[in-house]
């Protein structure tokens, strides 16, 4: 174990050197929970072409990408591990997809993927999706991150699921979430990030607006309510001031 450990910590490290060193560096994950509770959890690494070679090449001899998920890769619930290389807008990525038969059974106690604890809870029927990244917790060290420009680092979390009931993410759709952890807080400032969600099994019914989409207009409706409203007052005490106002009589 503490050999994998190791191995770990040098396949981050080269990340670090050769991605974040030259700005051509990307870290998505996506989790997509279906209907009866299973899904998918892809971790998918991008680095500019340019920089690909160099990277292979830093990669320490005998790694295996699997090292990462020993601590699930022998779970019943964990039915498959496939892992994916290509070509795609001047990036190559490189990506693990875990396909998972129950998200609550495999993650239902705290489960360690690198830096990332992991966590799926359910009660009577709702469950709730934890997922910290606290580099300072863990038993990972990076040296030489403090002199690293991470200031465009960015670490992105897509979470789907059939509804969503609320989160402390930005919630695109009814049952979509998103996270962008700026890595210079994670890794240099000793920030916590802390993702959570929670979500029911059940497909959202209705149509689905967005809050950040919703507020712009709702914000145009008020203006264009409170002109309107000052329009029809400025037009009344008009109308009615005129009506109002004495006629002069000559005898």
């Amino acid at each position: 174990m503490r050999i994998k450990k190791n191995r770990f910590l040098l396949i981050l490290i080269v990340i670090l050197n050769i991605g974040l060193l030259s700005g051509c560096f990307s870290i998505i994950q996506d989790i997509q929970v279906l209907e009866d509770g299973s899904g998918t959890m892809r971790f998918t690494l991008g680095i500019k072409t340019d920089d690909y070679e160099a990277f292979q090449e830093a990669i320490p001899e005998g790694f295996e990408i699997e090292n990462l998920f020993i601590g699930i890769s022998n779970d019943e619930n964990l039915t498959s591990m496939q892992i994916n290389r290509f070509t795609k807008d001047g990036f190559n990525w490189e990506s693990v997809e875990l396909a998972v038969a129950d998200f609550s059974a495999l993650f239902g106690q705290r489960r360690r993927i690198g830096p990332l604890d992991i966590t799926f809870l359910e009660q009577e029927g709702e469950f709730r999706f934890i997922q910290n990244f606290d580099m300072q917790n863990s038993s990972f060290a990076i040296p030489g991150v403090n002199l690293m420009d991470l200031s465009r680092a960015v670490f992105t979390v897509n979470f789907a699921t059939p509804q969503i009931t609320s989160t402390n993410g930005l919630q695109k759709g009814a049952g979509v979430s998103t996270w962008s952890i700026p890595l210079d807080e994670v890794l240099q400032d000793g920030s916590t990030a802390y993702l959570s969600a929670n979500y029911v099994l059940e497909p959202y019914q209705g149509f689905y607006i967005p809050w950040e989409v919703f507020f712009p207009y709702l914000m145009i409706g008020f203006l264009v309510a409170g002109g309107l409203s000052i329009v029809i007052v400025i037009f009344v005490n008009t109308v009615i001031r005129r009506e109002k106002e004495p006629t002069i009589k000559f005898k």
